[in-house]
């Protein structure tokens, strides 16, 4: 739960780096995480907290590991099911339909799926559960039939579950030799460790609603590529055994996420990892993150269901090097640290009724503002003279935080859930010790580029509600991979109190709100309205005050084609007291333009894209997109000028490695100095 999330997704002015893994998301008032900077200064009594905090839950789970319970059996934490009463009397089975071989080339046709899932929906006697899934799915799961001698059971309803069965695949499952060399590098995951995470268990009546929650919970894309849940048929009459089929993401790797804009490698996320140790799904890593003007180095350790609990641990501590001084003259200058840990029992399915959190992070390092891949410039003009002193937009930011919070979640058509909790916030910006100004301009620069130094103690109430209505799509940011859509209505409101009485420099009231509706197009699209507001109250004043409208469209597949996918975002800020803007430009909306070209107080963003669906070439998928951006930002609406670009895309999946597309654009504005010229941008992943 987070109440900020709809800000999240339009880009400030401060140092932006792309991370492949969120070590973050710790539920509500997740904002703690900074996005700020601090020099070589460093908090000795920070640092040895955080380094106390990882060692020791390093030392708890080597002394407490819990063993991981039987494929199948029940979560011995989980609420127990009602008694379940005898089954009636069933009609005889008719003989399952024999297993597809998935297509030798092309993907599954779009109309054929959803006519087997029609049928399957209707609970009619051809259900043919295998022909309900992409070509990768179908292929995984018909290598898992064959292997155990397993028969689909195309009539599961009101049966009881016998037995969950998992058959993990080798991250090269295809019958080539040299490719199947390299499973050798890898550590499978445990298929205790997978049949842990599902939501039904052996005793319960057959829930396709439990079931796709299963299926959901599985597509970590993090460990996972392909997962499938079929009925498979039981030993014994009347019941039902559930079949969990996965194909896990090679997990020694050189992870990597990168940026690559104007001519340079703007952003570079990359670890050696080893994202399933000892085949429990822990991540441990040496991460390097790197933006335009730093690097952070460390560790990384990830469990997701720690000692067994469903608890989730995740601690990275990593020193900060100047980007500059390493490249370009080949010396290490540390200017800072950070580190962010955290420990939280999640709503871990959809029948919760608990959560918590507590969190803690640092950063304390150099924050910089770029305008293309050069800082953005700070233009001072002397009162007197008018001449104008340019100075880099760069800043030492000492920010650290804390969380904690409790939810209860309710409701079965309509999910509610209530939180309370606090947040303990300190910033402290500050020029740099070399700042070149006098001292009327070093007053002028704190003016109108620092963020305000002050400390926020914040108790918080949040209330949300959700539907728990979910579609299974593919080929929408992903090829081939089940991707999972939630609809209706969903709000999030949260209210937080800042309390002198309770360390706050200020007493004042903190607003957040965003509402938004899922709506479904046919079967295999959707279309999202959202909206959101945000402000703080105080000393009779609002400030910092923000609201967004957005709308997103992924229209359904054209002819097993193409797909059409649209959004637009309008946001505003006023009032703002921390010298924020927006800003627009290469990867943050129009792709055909410099690194946040344009910036302000008003965003606004639409871009349209037909995308191909994938054509499977050896073991990778490959599309085209075809594209339009159009957008702006400036102080007000009535002077926010509209620009346009178009282009072509080319993008790739490699499912053995990573779930996120290989992304290569070329883009082409219709405007600017630099209008006609080809913009070349590439990352990972689809653009919205």
């Amino acid at each position: 739960m987070n109440l900020s999330r709809w800000r999240q997704a339009f880009v400030k002015a401060n140092v932006r780096a792309r991370v492949e893994i969120d070590i973050t998301d710790l539920g509500p008032e997740r904002g703690l995480s900074p996005s700020c900077d601090g020099r070589l200064v460093y908090d000795a009594v920070v640092r040895r907290l955080a380094i106390a905090c990882v060692i020791l839950a390093g030392s708890a789970r080597a002394r407490a590991q819990a063993p991981a319970p039987p494929p199948g059996a029940p979560d011995p934490t989980a609420s127990q099911p009602p008694a379940v009463p005898p089954p009636a009397p069933l009609p005889p089975e008719p003989p399952p339909p024999a297993p597809r071989q998935p297509p030798a080339s092309g993907e599954a046709s779009t109309l054929e799926r959803e006519l087997a899932e029609a049928r399957c929906t209707a609970q009619e006697p051809s259900c043919d559960w295998v022909a309900t899934l992409s070509s990768l799915e179908r292929a995984s799961v018909v290598r898992a039939l064959a292997a155990r001698g397993y028969e689909p059971d195309p009539a599961p309803w009101h049966k009881v579950i016998g037995t969950i069965r998992v058959y993990n695949e080798d991250v090269f499952a295809e019958p080539n030799r040299f490719l199947q060399f390299f499973n050798i590098f890898h550590i499978t995951t445990k298929e205790s460790t997978i049949a842990s995470e599902a939501v039904v268990a052996p005793g319960e009546v057959w829930d396709p609603l439990r079931i796709e929650e299963t299926a959901r919970r599985l597509r970590d894309p993090l460990w996972t590529s392909v997962v499938a849940v079929i009925p498979v048929r039981a030993a014994t009459p009347g019941t039902v055994d559930v079949l969990i089929v996965t194909r896990d993401i090679w997990s020694l790797r050189l992870n990597t996420a990168y940026t690559f804009q104007q001519g340079k490698l703007t952003n570079l996320t990359t670890s050696l990892s080893e994202n399933n140790f000892l085949g429990r799904r822990d991540l441990l890593a040496a991460a390097v993150t790197m933006d335009q003007g730093s690097i952070a180095v460390g560790p990384l350790f990830i469990d997701k269901n720690l000692l067994g609990e469903h608890l989730d641990f995740r601690a990275q501590l990593s020193d900060i090097v100047t980007r500059d001084d390493l490249t370009s003259h080949g010396r290490l200058h540390s200017e800072g640290t950070q580190s962010t840990i955290s420990l939280t029992r999640p709503l871990w399915t959809l029948a919760s009724e608990w959560a918590a959190g507590v969190s803690f992070n640092h950063r304390f390092a150099i924050n910089r503002q770029y305008l293309g891949t050069a800082l953005r410039p700070y233009d001072y003009v002397d009162p007197t003279t008018m001449e104008v002193t340019p100075f880099d937009r760069q800043y030492e930011m000492r920010q650290w935080g804390t969380n904690a919070y409790v939810t209860r979640q309710w409701g079965t058509e309509l999910k509610q859930q209530l939180s309370f909790g606090h947040t303990y916030n300190s910033q402290q910006p500050r020029p740099l010790a070399d700042f070149a100004g006098d001292d009327a301009e070093r007053a002028a620069f704190i003016k109108d580029v620092l963020p305000r130094t002050e400390v926020t103690s914040v108790p918080f109430v949040q209330y949300a509600f959700f539907t728990p209505r979910y579609r299974t799509l593919r080929n929408v940011s992903t090829f081939a991979l089940a991707e999972d859509v939630r609809t209706g209505p969903d709000l999030d409101i949260s209210l937080g109190f800042g309390l002198k009485a309770l360390g706050s420099d200020q007493n004042f009231q903190r607003l957040n709100s965003a509402l938004g509706w899922t709506i479904p197009w046919t079967r295999d699209g959707f279309v999202r309205v959202a909206t959101g507001l945000g402000g703080r109250y105080q000393e009779g004043e609002f400030i910092d005050n923000s609201a967004t409208w957005s709308v997103r469209a992924a229209a359904p597949a054209v002819g097993d084609v193409v797909r059409f996918l649209a959004q637009s975002s309008l946001t505003t800020h006023w009032h703002d007291t921390q010298n924020g803007f927006l800003a627009i430009g290469s990867d943050t909306g129009l792709r055909g333009f410099g690194i946040n070209q344009f910036s302000g107080q008003r965003y606004f963003n639409a871009q349209l894209e037909a995308r191909t669906l994938p054509y499977p070439w050896w073991v990778l998928r490959l599309g085209v997109v075809a594209f339009y951006d159009l957008g702006g930002a400036a102080d007000s609406l009535a002077r926010l000028p509209l620009h346009q670009d178009a282009g072509l895309g080319l993008r790739i999946l490699i499912p053995q490695t990573s779930a996120q597309l290989l992304k290569f654009d070329f883009a082409i504005p219709f405007d600017g100095a630099n209008r006609g010229l080809v913009h070349v941008l590439a990352g990972f992943g689809s653009e919205f």
